[in-house]
C-alpha cells in the first residue's frame, strides 16, 4: 500500500516537473526512484522520456529504454509510442522503425508519430508513403495526422495529393476545425497555388491570428510584399491584432520594398504595441533601416538594446558593412565578443562581406582563420565564396585561385561566380583557363555562364560567346533580368 502511494507521489512530481519544463529535475527524481525498490508505472516512463527530449539526452533515453524492458513494459502501446517519438526526435529513425515494426498492435498515434518522424528528418517521400500503408490497414488520417501530413505535402509541393487530403478533410467533417483549415491554407501557399489559398481563406468564417499569419506567410513566400501589406490592413480593419510572427513578416515586406515611410509607421505601431523590446524584432528593424539607407535610425534602434543577441549584433554589423564602414563593423564584432556573445557562421559571413565591400583583404583573411581556429565554425560554401570575392575585388586573382585550389571541398557555382566576376572586373587574361580548370558540368547557375559570356564579349571572342550560349540553351538555362525598387526621401 505504501509502495503504491510512493509511486503515485513520484509520478505526480515527475509529471508536474516535466509539464513545467524542469526536465533535468524530473530526470533526477526518476534516478532517485530507480535507486529505491519502487517500480515506475507506464505513465512515469512516458514523462521521463519527454524530459529526455526536452534536454536532448539521448544516452539517458536509451538507458530508460533498457529499464522499460526490464520492467516488462516493452509491449505497452503508450510507452512504445513515446519511445518512437523520442528516437524520431533524435534522428534515430532506424530504432524508431524497429520499434514500430515489432509492435503487436498499433493505433493512429503510432502511425502519426512515425509519419511525423520521417517528415522531421527530411524523408518526405517515405513519410507520405506511410499514409498509403496506413490506409491498407483500414485506418484513415485523423485531425492530428492531417496537420502532420499537410506541411510535408507543402514542402514537396505535391499539389494533387494536397487536394486529395482537402477532400478527405471535407468528407470527415474536419473542415470546421480552424487549425486544420489553416494547415490547408499553408499547404496551398507553399505549393504556390495562390488562388486556392485565397479562396479557402475567404471561406473561413471564424478566423484567428494564426490563420491570418498563414495567409500573410503565403504572400511573403510567393514574393508579393505589397499584398502582405494590403492583407495586414485588412486584418486590422476586421479587428485582429498582430502577433510577433506577423510583425516579422511585415518588416520583411518593408525591407524588400524599401518603403522607408511605411517602415517608420510600422516601427511606431510596434512600439505602441510593446513589441519593440523583443530582441528579434529589433534585429529586423535594424536590418530594415540599414537596407533602406537609414543607418542613423538603425544605430538608434541598436543603441536602445541593453545587450542584444548574436542576431541583433549581426544585423548592425551588416548595416555598417553595406554602408562602407568596414573598420567600425570590425570594432563592433570585437565588442560583441568581449560582451560574451558567441558569433555564429552567419555573423562571420556578414563580417567577411563587409570586408569585401571595403577592400579589407588582410583583415578578412585573418577573420576567416580566426573563425575556424577559435570558434570551430565549419566554413560553408558561402564563406569560401566570400574569401574568393575578397581577394578578387582587391585584384589578387592569383591568390584567389590559390585559395580555391586549397579548399577541402569542391567549389560550387557560387565560388566560381565570385572568381569569374573578379576576372571580369580586372580583365584577367587567364579567365578561360581558370574556368576550364575548375569547371563542373553539373552546374546549373545561369548567372555563372552569363558572366563568362560578358567576359568573352568584352574581348571580342564571339566564337566563345556563341559556344557558351548554345550550351546554356541545351541545358535550359535562362538568366533573370534584375530590377530595383527603392523609395527615396523627398
Amino acid at each position: 500500500m505504501r509502495s503504491n502511494r510512493v509511486r503515485l507521489l513520484n509520478h505526480r512530481i515527475i509529471k508536474d516537473l516535466t509539464d513545467g519544463g524542469f526536465f533535468e529535475q524530473a530526470l533526477h527524481v526518476y534516478r532517485c526512484l530507480r535507486l529505491s525498490d519502487v517500480k515506475p508505472d507506464r505513465f512515469t516512463f512516458t514523462y521521463v522520456l519527454k524530459s529526455c527530449v526536452g534536454i536532448s539526452a539521448i544516452d539517458e533515453a536509451m538507458s530508460i529504454h533498457s529499464h522499460i524492458f526490464k520492467c516488462g513494459f516493452v509491449c505497452n502501446l503508450l510507452i512504445t509510442n513515446s519511445l518512437i517519438e523520442v528516437y524520431s526526435n533524435f534522428g534515430a529513425l532506424s530504432s524508431a522503425r524497429q520499434l514500430f515494426d515489432d509492435m503487436p498492435q498499433r493505433n493512429l498515434a503510432s502511425w502519426n508519430l512515425m509519419i511525423s518522424g520521417y517528415g522531421k528528418n527530411g524523408h518526405y517521400k517515405v513519410a507520405l508513403e506511410q499514409c498509403s500503408y496506413m490506409k491498407h490497414e483500414g485506418l484513415v488520417l485523423d485531425k492530428v495526422g492531417v496537420k502532420i501530413v499537410l506541411p510535408i505535402i507543402g514542402h514537396v509541393k505535391a499539389f494533387s495529393l494536397g487536394k486529395c487530403i482537402h477532400a478527405h478533410v471535407i468528407t470527415t467533417g474536419l473542415s470546421k476545425d480552424t487549425a486544420v483549415v489553416t494547415a490547408l491554407l499553408d499547404m496551398y501557399s507553399r505549393c504556390g497555388e495562390f488562388r486556392a489559398s485565397s479562396h479557402l481563406f475567404d471561406e473561413i468564417s471564424h478566423k484567428d491570428v494564426i490563420c491570418w499569419n498563414a495567409m500573410i506567410t503565403g504572400y511573403s513566400q510567393l514574393g508579393k510584399p505589397l499584398l502582405v501589406l494590403e492583407l495586414f490592413k485588412r486584418m486590422l480593419f476586421e479587428g485582429f491584432g498582430p502577433s510577433i510572427p506577423t510583425i516579422f513578416l511585415l518588416l520583411h515586406a518593408c525591407t524588400v520594398l524599401s518603403v522607408i515611410q511605411v517602415g517608420k509607421c510600422m516601427h511606431g505601431y510596434i512600439t505602441k504595441l510593446g513589441f519593440s523590446s523583443d530582441v528579434s524584432v529589433s534585429g529586423l528593424l535594424i536590418d530594415m533601416y540599414s537596407k533602406c539607407g537609414e543607418l542613423g535610425s538603425a544605430s538608434r534602434v541598436f543603441g536602445e538594446l541593453s545587450r542584444g543577441n548574436v542576431h541583433s549584433w549581426t544585423s548592425m554589423i551588416h548595416g555598417l558593412g553595406m554602408h562602407g564602414y568596414g573598420r567600425v563593423a570590425l570594432m563592433a564584432f570585437f565588442k560583441m565578443v568581449k560582451m560574451g556573445i558567441v558569433p555564429d557562421g552567419i555573423c562571420f559571413l556578414v563580417l567577411l562581406a563587409s570586408f569585401s565591400h571595403c577592400g579589407m583583404m588582410e583583415e578578412g583573411h585573418k577573420i576567416f582563420y580566426y573563425m575556424v581556429s577559435q570558434y570551430g565554425v565549419q566554413p560553408s560554401m558561402e564563406h569560401y565564396a566570400s574569401i574568393v570575392d575578397l581577394f578578387g575585388r582587391a585584384g589578387y586573382i592569383n591568390e584567389a585561385v590559390g585559395f580555391l585550389s586549397q579548399m577541402p571541398i569542391e567549389p560550387d557555382s557560387t565560388v566560381m561566380g565570385a572568381l569569374l566576376s573578379a576576372c571580369r572586373i580586372h580583365d584577367h587574361k587567364e579567365t578561360q583557363e581558370v574556368f576550364e580548370r575548375f569547371f563542373e558540368p553539373k552546374w546549373s547557375a545561369a548567372g555563372l555562364y552569363k558572366v563568362l559570356v560578358g567576359i568573352h564579349a568584352c574581348r571580342g571572342r564571339w566564337d566563345e560567346v556563341i559556344k557558351i550560349r548554345r550550351l546554356m540553351k541545351e541545358r535550359g538555362l535562362k538568366g533573370t533580368s534584375g530590377c530595383s525598387l527603392i523609395e527615396l526621401n523627398p
